[in-house]
């Protein structure tokens, strides 16, 4: 069973540890939402909590307060409100016909 989680550094590539935030997540296959690159938001999948991954994204960092990580669901992904939906193409594309995760399907 896998999580698919939505992680975010504040201020992006402007950020004074973004060189690191962009090696951890590299690191555990985290995915761009767009063709970018990984700016300030990327999409992973991976099968630890919440806070797990938010330690392994914020690693060796001072302001592990700037990274945060949240965790897409199906109710997250219908949220026309929310950030979420934005990633349905990607989540759907990619990472649904690959794995198991039972709070999307």
């Amino acid at each position: 069973m896998r999580f698919l989680y939505v992680v975010r550094i504040v201020r992006g590539r402007s950020h004074s540890e973004h060189s690191i935030f962009l090696h951890n997540v590299s690191k555990i296959n985290a995915k761009s939402g767009g063709y970018g690159g990984i700016n300030a938001v990327c999409v992973l999948s991976h099968h630890l909590d919440q806070n797990t991954v938010h330690l392994l994204c914020s690693d060796g960092m001072k302001g592990k307060s700037d990274v945060t990580v949240e965790e897409i669901t199906r109710e997250s992904l219908k949220d026309q409100n929310g950030e979420h939906p934005l990633f349905l193409d990607l989540v759907e594309r990619y990472f649904l016909p690959y794995g198991d995760y039972p709070n999307i399907e």
